[in-house]
């Protein structure tokens, strides 16, 4: 015992010698024209090995090994690389770093290579990790010409989408319930408009997307299969500016500018669809329509201070409304989110950067009816009021660490039904009991370089959720390591456990206004994953691009699915209606990722495996997942010809989802011994899977002459180009020589045009 005490007191002594011997280098860095925090710039000390990157608001720290001067060299990519000479102060001042635009940007990449978000995820020892470039977002040819995130991410490996043109995702075998999406750390619950066919972000006013879907870091949890970082941004501290596009279902406007120069800025988006004006030209008027509202403020308070508040507001709005032959008819809904978010940044010392946020979430939908002197009203909502704070602490040039705790309320309003009228007789009023959940969590999270080969991320996270009768406990210990072969190979193992306090109740496939969240009760259990994952990373610098190859599994507790024969609608005892039980999934990811040049895009490949298993289905027998699909291959190209003009392509090809068919019949006399009726006879659950599909889209993009005041730029193109069918549902067919299965597409060819313009 006292020599393990005595080996422990001698490392730490010996660590802060180390750290005697060195010092630290902290500040932030910002785009020069318009002062916006730029995340995952590289800082490297010059003559060393040791680098870091910015975070999500454009701090950084390092430790230089040297005594007193060192030269720090800052990229990254469309930037010019900046390298400046630092001395040790007695008095700790945070650096202000502005980094400039390149001129001839594709002729100086070939000349000075740069090192790029591709090598900073490739060098860290997180696993599953992508992030996505937002210009070559809003290239991708999508539905109509919508840039959508959600769709763009299911184009990735290890991630599915549902049916066709659906913004659900199925991350590695996991259900759609199960992905953390957070807008500047807020929760959005609703992530779709149209029933599932358009996210709900807005692409002007986003500046970073990250994807996690390997084992989590210490400071994510919540959710058992992804995290989908996003971040807004900031505002131009320099200047007025703006941005903006008309489609042919929607448009956009964004505005930005400095409220105080170099002290304050704002950012302001909105976006609003016009289905119901085009259907007013039809003879079947539809009046539906969905707008969104991005705002963001941000407040330099002192050179260690930084204010942030953000907000986002979208709805989903159908008004029918008819008065015909006397009678006074009405149906219609309101489904959106509301978030906002307020966090402070502090520059504590050299060495320690804390973010404090207090968050806010509402997510609600409302149906209504009326016909005569009947009412309907049916409504849920859920209300999120949190705080959290992480710590960053950059002990020395090996050890990094990250530490932090959040808290939240949840408050569940599940199927509220008011009904006035005759109506009143089938469909009583019911207000069902207010739902509470407080989910808390505490974690510790270090990154330390133990040789020039071995780098390991130890995490432990603890989470809970107090609800009636019930305190649940989860201990979420997570691991990371890297071991460099070479200076561009590396072997990456990761390991992690998550918990989950909440579940998506939903009656379809199809993102309907009656799906709704329903807490952990002391009946429904949390649900639980654990991930094993192991992959190799090679990167290519000279020419930015990466080759992944990871291989993972994942086994997961108290997944929940429905009774067979379930009723959910307008049911407030629907958890009588879940089961839980077990999950397992398994597969293989290969991606190749190049983020600059001439020819950028990806190409990604899936080969997975997804079962359940619970006592109450299928005999109690293990059977596939809907979204089991076996194959699942994308290739995204961005080709430039000239500065004027490029073209994306996007051609994909998947496996089926699965359902189960119905393969007979027998006679069988019915209670009233007076017929015949027929019982159906159906194969073991989700057996069969629907016919592979691949589609090709297109998109050319036209950029107009640019003058110092606009840019202007056209988008051309089309959804499914050789109009391939894509099954979305089977339909059962009888006839005299037995039963058959139709699949039936959704969408065919679909062109699009779209103006993009900024000022």
């Amino acid at each position: 015992m006292k020599n393990s005490i005595s080996t422990l007191l001698f490392f730490y002594f010996f660590s802060v010698m180390m750290s005697a011997q060195t010092f630290t280098i902290n500040g932030n860095v910002y785009d020069d024209e318009s002062h916006e925090a730029i995340i995952y710039a590289s800082v490297f000390v010059q003559g060393t090995q040791y680098g870091t990157t910015t975070n999500k608001y454009g701090y950084f720290s390092i430790t230089s090994p040297t005594i007193d001067t060192c030269t720090i060299t800052l990229s990254y990519m469309g930037y010019a690389t900046q390298s400046i000479l630092v001395n040790k102060q007695a008095e700790f001042t945070p650096l202000k770093i502005y980094l400039k635009k390149e001129q001839l940007q594709l002729k100086q990449v070939e000349i000075k290579r740069k090192r790029s978000k591709l090598e900073e995820l490739h060098n860290s020892t997180q696993m599953g990790t992508i992030n996505l470039p937002m210009k070559d977002i809003k290239n991708i040819p999508l539905i109509a010409g919508e840039t959508d995130i959600l769709k763009v991410a299911q184009l990735l490996p290890g991630i599915q989408g549902g049916g066709e043109g659906q913004s659900r995702m199925f991350v590695r075998g996991g259900d759609a319930d199960q992905n953390l999406i957070i807008l500047d750390e807020a929760v959005v619950y609703n992530v779709s408009h149209l029933f599932g066919f358009f996210s709900v972000f807005n692409s002007d006013a986003i500046k970073d997307v990250t994807i996690v879907k390997g084992p989590f870091a210490g400071n994510y949890g919540g959710r058992l299969s992804s995290v989908m970082d996003i971040r807004m941004n900031d505002g131009n501290m320099k200047k007025f500016s703006g941005a903006g596009g008309v489609g042919l279902l929607s448009s956009r406007l964004t505005l930005q500018g400095p409220v105080w120069k170099n002290k304050a800025s704002f950012m302001v988006a909105g976006r609003r669809s016009y289905i119901d004006q085009l259907f007013k030209l039809t003879a079947t008027p539809l009046p539906y329509y969905f707008y969104d509202f991005n705002a963001k403020f941000n407040i330099l308070l002192s050179k260690k201070d930084r204010l942030y508040f953000s907000a986002y507001l979208g709805d989903d709005i159908l008004k029918v409304k008819e008065g015909k032959d006397g009678f006074d008819l009405g149906f219609g809904f309101v489904l959106g989110n509301f978030t906002n978010s307020l966090r402070w940044n502090r520059i504590v010392n050299e060495k320690v950067f804390v973010n404090t946020s207090i968050i806010n979430t509402n997510f609600s939908y409302k149906i209504n009816g009326k016909y005569e002197d009947n009412n309907l009203l049916i409504s849920s909502k859920v209300n999120d009021y949190g705080m959290k704070t992480d710590w960053d602490y950059n002990h020395s040039y090996r050890l990094k660490m990250k530490f932090g705790g959040q808290a939240i309320q949840h408050i569940f309003n599940p199927n509220v039904i008011s009904t006035k009228g005759e109506i009143s007789n089938l469909l009583a009023n019911s207000k069902p009991k207010v739902l509470y959940a407080l989910e808390y969590a505490a974690y510790a999270h270090a990154d330390y370089k133990i040789n020039d080969r071995i780098d390991i991320a130890p995490a432990l996270r603890l989470s809970g959720a107090y609800v009636t009768n019930k305190n649940y406990l989860i201990l979420e210990p997570r691991l990371g390591v890297k071991y460099t072969l070479t200076k561009h190979d590396n072997i990456k193992a990761g390991y992690s456990r998550m918990g989950q306090y909440m579940h998506l109740v939903s009656s379809s496939t199809v993102a309907l206004p009656t799906d709704l969240w329903y807490p952990v009760t002391e009946n429904m259990k949390p649900q639980i994953a654990d991930q094993l994952a192991l992959g190799y990373s090679h990167i290519f610098p000279k020419i930015n691009t990466s080759i992944t190859l990871e291989g993972y599994y994942k086994w997961m507790q108290n997944v929940t699915e429905y009774r067979e024969g379930a009723n959910l609608i307008l049911n407030n005892h629907f958890e009588k209606e879940l089961l839980q039980g077990k999950g397992d999934a398994y597969g293989m990811e290969f991606l190749v990722k190049r983020d600059e040049g001439k020819l950028s895009g990806w190409l990604g490949y899936t080969l997975s495996w997804s079962t359940r298993q619970f006592p109450e289905l299928n005999g109690g027998n293990v059977f596939p997942a809907k979204y089991d699909r076996r194959h699942n291959l994308s290739i995204v190209a961005n080709y430039k010809f000239t500065e004027r003009f490029s073209v994306c392509a996007v051609w994909v090809y998947m496996s089926g989802s699965r359902f189960t068919p119905q393969v007979g019949a027998y006679a069988m006399m019915n209670s009233s011994m007076t017929g015949i009726d027929l019982i159906p006879v159906y194969t073991t659950r989700n057996k069969v899977s629907m016919s592979p599909t691949n589609r090709l889209d297109i998109n050319f993009i036209f950029k107009s002459k640019p003058t110092k005041k606009f840019r202007g730029e056209w988008h051309v193109g089309a959804y499914n180009v050789y109009n391939s069918n894509t099954p979305y549902t089977v339909h059962l067919v009888t006839n005299e020589s037995g039963n058959s299965y139709s699949q039936r597409g959704l969408f065919g060819f679909i062109p699009s045009v779209a103006y993009n313009f900024e000022f």
